[in-house]
């Protein structure tokens, strides 16, 4: 990073803990963006608008292509913490450079003083439609989305999350709908304007110290709503959010599905959150093993949950290789059973000569 975004993140930073929230305070979080030239983006089209930011889609003229363009047009009459909010997201998600985590090309500021910042342009389509999609019976992503491909895409999120984690940032907004999965099999996991620092314990570290309930209900942990927990918020929280994806795409639902914003927030605090295959469609299958894993990683006391992502995405490549999960706590016969079936083709192969061996011996014995 050169010294200019050492240099605004530092700004941000003290201006988190300055008292007065006025238009100064925005100025000079601007000081540090560069402008951009008139002729370099043109507008296309509007892509969307949600919370701080909308989102437009504007050809650069400097690369010649279609990028995705974040701007806060009415940033001059938002709150301090709105401005500081969305730079940092540009200058974090810039800092994340991995395969999952969707690439920021430029931050600046428009004609107007409005901050900006440009990223890939994503096609294909939110992973929460996809769900959506499937729960519907659509028979193309039915047939297409077996489950080995859902934990293939889980799989990704988690090496997207378990990256931000080893460079000390934690997420706090995970959920299908800030996941998009291209037309080519691309999977991104987007939105990391409620990311925070990590400190040593790998709690995050809150502007201000604010551990007021954010994120969406039903990915959200637990911790976030109590008071005596709140110092946990962190590596922890974005597991249980993990635990909660995981579930919807075991279950073509979202966790607590069906309930008011109020009663998910107390079935959330107390840990009343029904099984996987409770919520999902009759007939679908969800197997025991990942529903365990799914509950460890939602379990209502951190402490409970898995320790990294590391972990849990161990439990999955476990249960792909054919092994119980350790979350599974399985019996004896059912390793036996796996052991069987993982081995199935040369036992049979033992089998096949076995046959002839004795075939053999009864034939030339006579």
């Amino acid at each position: 990073m050169d010294t200019k975004s050492i240099t605004l993140i530092e700004k941000t930073r003290i201006l988190g803990s300055a008292p007065d929230p006025g238009a100064s305070a925005a100025d000079s979080l601007l000081e540090g963006l560069s402008p951009k030239p008139q002729e370099r983006y043109s507008f296309i089209r509007s892509i969307g608008f949600g919370g701080m930011k909308g989102v437009l889609l504007v050809h650069d003229a400097d690369t010649d292509r279609e990028v995705a363009m974040a701007i806060m047009p009415d940033f001059r009459e938002r709150p301090r913490a709105d401005l500081e909010r969305f730079i940092a997201e540009a200058l974090l998600t810039a800092r994340l450079e991995h395969p999952n985590i969707v690439p920021v090309h430029d931050v600046g500021i428009d004609g107007s003083g409005s901050p900006f910042f440009t990223m890939k342009y994503l096609r294909g389509q939110s992973l929460a439609k996809l769900i959506q999609r499937m729960r519907a019976g659509d028979p193309q992503m039915v047939e297409k989305y077996t489950v080995y491909r859902r934990l293939q895409i889980f799989l990704r999120i988690c090496n997207a999350v378990d990256f931000a984690h080893s460079r000390r940032y934690c997420h706090l907004d995970i959920k299908p709908a800030n996941v998009n999965i291209g037309d080519f099999g691309e999977v991104i996991l987007l939105d990391w304007g409620l990311a925070a620092p990590l400190d040593d314990r790998g709690c995050a570290v809150l502007a201000g110290g604010d551990r007021r309930a954010k994120g969406t209900p039903g990915y959200m942990s637990p911790e976030f709503l109590s008071p005596e927990t709140a110092s946990q918020v962190g590596v922890a929280s974005d597991i249980y959010s993990l635990g909660g994806v995981l579930y919807a795409l075991l279950a073509l639902a979202s966790p607590l599905s069906g309930c008011s914003q109020e009663e998910k927030l107390k079935r959330t605090a107390s840990g009343d959150v029904p099984k996987p295959s409770a919520a999902a469609p009759p007939g679908w299958n969800v197997p025991a093993s990942l529903e365990a894993v799914c509950g460890k990683a939602m379990a209502r006391n951190p402490e409970e949950r898995y320790r990294s992502v590391t972990e849990l995405r161990q439990e999955i490549i476990a249960f792909m290789s054919g092994y119980a999960p350790r979350a599974e706590h399985a019996s004896l016969m059912r390793r036996a059973a796996l052991f069987l079936m993982r081995h199935r083709l040369a036992i049979l192969t033992l089998l096949l000569l076995a046959a002839l061996f004795l075939l053999l011996r009864s034939y030339f014995s006579d």
